[in-house]
């Protein structure tokens, strides 16, 4: 009898590759740890299962969001909130017909291999044997905390716990960190905060979601970034920053000291209007702190009742055995384990572009080989092919971000094989 495929996460990576493998009539079981799917788009209230805040609206738009046909309702230059990503997942789960195969409260807390199979363990010491395993939890699943010197006495919480500006109103308050998330952390915040610092140790480029009402994602198109150079195109998105954020840096926020596009471009319109009307200030990294005082790397001081800590995440793959966790350059085509047999990854992939369609070509790639119509080259080749596709995705966007991706180019790469 042939062992099941267990796909970890049923955030929409997962879901997209429970569909591909039941298309491809591979059998398969979806572990997921919540009480339902949908992963980040599954807001809670309490603020401990999913990172999403109650004004969360996605990044990209909606049009660059949905997956072919399968469009999210409403206009496409739109951006979906999370309740309409969330109905969004729980359609794409119902037309697939994949709640049969799906085990809710599962959490994974151990995977093995064992007699040329994988043994999966949940947190209550449930056991259960895979043929293969996919890991479809994405890079930002682990909360990672910024690291601060002394004893602070106030309140402290991630980004990823935070949910109204009401829990903060007529408090002072710290953001470490202005990607995405401290961003919009900051924006959602002031006003109702007595006052808002931000502490910024690494200056990122910022878009707004819109520039005179057209999305800013539709400049960078499919075809287009199959014909531009990424040099070219690193220039265009400069350029679109310059002028969606412009005279930001006059109200204090720091300028980027990195390429643009080699790390994620932060995303916010409720940001840039706080800074323009002087609700924020900005201040360097923080050299230490005692009760409530922070001191700042400038020397400055300031009295802080809350830190938010938007300081990013880490992939969630404690569960794995050390030598089956993904590095840069240990995963064919970004999604295959070279070492770890019948190990794949969706979703693992950062990208200036939306996630889903990628995760879709993933899944798709990940169901072609489970089925048996992609047959996978010989190790020593999967070896060399991903050393180099590592070095070139080095060379594109520095050591920071090490599964940032050319959307367009990497799903020419996928749907080539």
């Amino acid at each position: 009898m042939t062992l099941p495929v267990a796909i970890v996460g049923a955030g929409g990576s997962g879901l997209l590759t429970a569909a591909a493998l039941k298309r491809a009539d591979v059998d398969f079981e979806l572990l997921e740890a919540r009480d339902g799917v949908g992963g980040t788009w599954r807001y809670d209230e309490d603020g401990t299962g999913s990172a999403a805040y109650a004004s969360l609206v996605a990044n990209t738009s909606k049009l660059r969001m949905s997956l072919g046909r399968k469009r999210i309702p409403g206009r496409p230059w739109q951006y979906a909130a999370h309740a309409e990503m969330l109905a969004y997942m729980e359609r794409l789960a119902d037309d697939e017909g994949l709640r049969p195969h799906m085990r809710f409260g599962w959490r994974v807390a151990e995977a093995r291999r064992e007699h040329d199979a994988w043994v999966l363990r949940s947190d209550a010491g449930e056991e259960r044997r895979y043929g293969a395993v996919v890991c479809a939890i994405g890079t930002n699943t682990q909360p990672r905390l910024g690291e601060i010197p002394g004893t602070f006495e106030g309140e402290q919480l991630h980004s990823s716990e935070y949910r109204r500006p009401e829990r903060f109103a007529d408090r002072d308050v710290l953001v470490l960190g202005l990607g995405t998330s401290g961003a919009e952390v900051v924006g959602d915040v002031a006003g109702t905060a007595r006052s808002v610092l931000v502490s910024v140790r690494s200056p990122m480029w910022m878009l707004t979601r819109r520039l005179g009402g057209y999305p800013l994602d539709w400049t960078d198109t499919h075809s287009g970034a199959l014909l531009l150079p990424w040099s070219v195109r690193r220039r265009v998105m400069a350029g679109l920053s310059k002028v969606s954020t412009r005279r930001l840096h006059e109200r204090g926020l720091p300028r980027p000291t990195r390429r643009i596009g080699d790390d994620i471009v932060a995303i916010s319109d409720a940001f840039p209007r706080a800074v323009r009307a002087g609700l924020v200030q900005f201040k360097p990294a923080v050299a230490r702190v005692e009760s409530r005082e922070v001191r700042f790397a400038d020397g400055s001081t300031a009295e802080v009742d809350a830190i938010v800590h938007a300081t990013g995440y880490d992939p969630a793959i404690g569960f794995l055995p050390p030598d089956a966790r993904p590095g840069p350059d240990s995963l064919h085509r970004l999604v295959a384990h070279n070492g770890a047999p019948d190990l794949f990854f969706v979703g693992l992939m950062e990208a200036h572009r939306a996630l889903l369609p990628i995760a879709s070509d993933q899944a798709a790639w990940v169901a072609d080989v489970l089925s048996g119509r992609l047959a996978l080259p010989a190790r020593e080749e999967r070896e060399r092919e991903a050393a180099e596709y590592a070095a070139a995705r080095r060379r594109d966007f520095g050591d920071r971000r090490p599964y940032m991706v050319d959307a367009a180019r990497y799903r020419a790469t996928l749907r080539r094989d």
